[in-house]
């Protein structure tokens, strides 16, 4: 059954950088879909989480969750930092060691113990 303790588990994955480790958490098929368009499948899905941890350490922090059956709500605290000169990232540079943060909220549907679809969307 689908509780807290996944979300828990997969956002303290998510800030490890360890792609093996993030890549047992999703379907193979999942689909994430985002204001930058959308990303189908495991592999894709773990190359563009590659590129963004190769530019930013990137620290998502949940600050609510609620799940009904297989499906859950989660409001997020995303902090990036670059770790280098990005000379483009959502619309603009970032200079080596910036931060920012958005609040954003991400849709999931999970089943058996795997993530199968995401969409995440602005708080503001």
């Amino acid at each position: 059954m689908l509780d807290r303790n996944f979300f828990l588990r997969y956002y303290e994955t998510y800030a490890s950088e360890d792609a093996a480790a993030l890549g047992a958490f999703y379907a193979e098929d999942v689909k994430l879909i985002s204001g930058q368009g959308v990303i189908q499948g495991r592999d894709q899905l773990l190359e563009t989480y590659r590129s963004i941890t190769s530019l930013f350490r990137d620290r998502m922090t949940p600050d609510s969750i609620l799940i009904d059956g297989d499906r859950a709500a989660v409001e997020i605290t995303d902090r990036f930092e670059a770790k280098q000169a990005v000379p483009e990232f959502l619309g603009r540079p970032f200079a080596k060691g910036e931060a920012f943060t958005m609040r954003i909220c991400g849709l999931y549907r999970v089943q058996d113990g795997k993530i199968r679809e995401i969409a995440i969307y602005s708080l503001g």
